[in-house]
């Protein structure tokens, strides 16, 4: 019987943190009294308890979600060049033929199958996010190559990947700050502790080997915003994932690490921050109690651009439908915020990828092609003269990140046009976008988005199973009932 069948039940119990630091110190749910470790040793507690805990009421939809989307996205990702590479440079590695790579016909390691599917998902910056971080682009691979690996089913996996998602956002959301302000590509930092964490669930890890994964993760981390636009953004995301695994099987191995890799005070998390005010004795005791997964659940995203351009698309789409006469436009003013528009730096793309993180390409693609999806993130389309013309006249208006709810993005975006005629046209304020966590897309959108990104892999009928049978992941008696997907030539 598979160890996660307890998934069907929900009621929501405090974790009890039992296990000793190497220091000696014993730290318990109540405990608040700071000492270095308290953070480090409670995530240790809950991952190696992992079964012990029953999963909350609607982590299961979540989870569904994450996996559709992911895997969707992946498969559209197969005809990106930095899967071609990737798989290349892996298939010339060698390794163990552990699992499928993106669930093709080729084998490798289940972490270089991660590090593959992971980079291939978050190649057109298509995935979904949570906490400003490409959560599921990450975990999903991750959890589908080690989980083939170790035969889990579908019920083990839905609880691997509700444990990453709580380790990934307790370890990130102890910076108080933002990382993008300096540079940080957030994915890349964490990501690799939430792909442990799921890991080792799969694995059913003691402490003392969890304690080591994750110092092990440590010593993985990194990745930066002066890669957007290239190959390596979406490489930085399989690294997290190929990191999370390598340092699961490092520490199973009997690798060391220190106990405090993380939260002490030479640690990563204040190594990391800006203003070294990452909050790292405080234990997380909200582990197993106060569940993520469902108050902040995913973000899907409707265009294939960064996340901080969604409401721009949906502006500038808007006022396309108005019938507006393009030749009339003299200027766009793009309202956004600080953080939004420090993501996007890319002021006039001369590619797709660049153009992913452009303002002012998401606003003249929206207004001219009254669309934002594959096609517009074609060279050939990024390249065309009125595209490049009216990129020249949009400018942003800078406003501050006074969103009520989020860290980043202003309290709405909007688009102004400023005619010829001197007139201004102005779209709707967009504030939570068709996909966002309080907008979410319905099953039928949802499945929408996965036939149009898997048709371009697949045949329609066979992308449509595949759908219902990641719909229904929990029912799912291994990975390798998920079927092979072979790329178009």
């Amino acid at each position: 019987m598979s160890r996660c069948l307890r998934l069907l039940s929900f009621d929501v119990q405090a974790p009890v943190f039992r296990l000793s630091s190497p220091n000696g110190i014993q730290h318990g749910s109540a405990n608040k009294g700071g000492e270095v470790g308290a953070l480090t040793e409670s995530l240790v507690s809950f991952i190696a308890d992992a079964d012990a805990h029953t999963l909350p009421d609607g982590a299961g939809d979540v989870v569904r979600t994450g996996f559709c989307d992911t895997v969707g996205v992946m498969i559209a990702g197969l005809s990106e060049p930095v899967y071609t590479a990737l798989s290349a440079a892996v298939a010339a590695r060698g390794g163990n033929p552990e699992a499928r790579v993106a669930l093709g016909g080729q084998r490798a390691s289940a972490p270089d199958a991660a590090l593959v599917g992971a980079a291939t998902a978050h190649a057109l910056d298509y995935d979904d996010y949570a906490y400003s971080n490409h959560v599921s682009a990450v975990l999903v691979p991750a959890i589908l190559a080690e989980g083939e690996h170790v035969g889990a089913t579908g019920a083990d996996m839905v609880r691997a990947y509700v444990v990453g998602y709580e380790v990934w956002r307790e370890i990130m959301t102890r910076e108080p700050g933002h990382l993008y302000d300096r540079g940080w590509h957030p994915t890349a930092v964490f990501g690799a502790f939430g792909a442990a964490a799921a890991a080792a669930s799969l694995h059913g890890l003691d402490g003392d080997t969890v304690r080591n994964a994750i110092g092990l993760c440590v010593a993985h981390g990194g990745g930066v915003m002066a890669n957007f636009g290239t190959m390596a953004k979406p490489y930085q995301g399989g690294r997290a994932a190929q990191a999370g695994l390598s340092a699961v099987r490092l520490a199973m191995a009997g690798v060391e690490a220190g106990p405090h890799a993380l939260d002490g005070e030479d640690g990563y998390l204040l190594g990391l921050s800006p203003e070294r005010d990452a909050d790292v004795t405080r234990p997380a005791d909200r582990l197993g109690r106060d569940w993520g997964i469902v108050a902040e659940r995913l973000n899907v995203k409707r265009y294939p651009i960064v996340g901080a351009a969604q409401r721009g698309a949906d502006c500038a789409i808007q006022l396309h439908d108005t019938g507006i006469d393009i030749g009339q436009i003299e200027r766009v003013r793009y309202c956004l915020s600080e953080r939004h528009a420090r993501v996007m730096p890319f002021r006039k793309p001369q590619t797709g990828l660049e153009a992913k993180f452009s303002a002012e390409f998401t606003a003249a693609a929206g207004l001219i092609a009254g669309a934002l999806g594959f096609d517009q993130l074609e060279d050939s389309f990024v390249q065309r003269p009125d595209v490049q013309v009216l990129m020249d006249r949009v400018e942003r208006t800078i406003g501050p990140d006074d969103d009520p709810v989020y860290a980043s993005g202003a309290r709405a975006d909007i688009v102004h046009l400023d005619l010829k005629d001197g007139s201004t046209v102005s779209s709707r304020e967009v504030t939570r976008w068709r996909g966002h966590a309080e907008n979410p897309m319905t099953t039928e959108e949802l499945k929408a988005k996965f036939m149009d990104c898997a048709s371009r892999q697949m045949e329609p009928t066979a992308a449509a199973a595949l759908f219902e049978l990641l719909h229904d992941i929990a029912d799912l008696p291994s990975c390798d009932a998920l079927p092979a997907v072979t790329p178009r030539c």
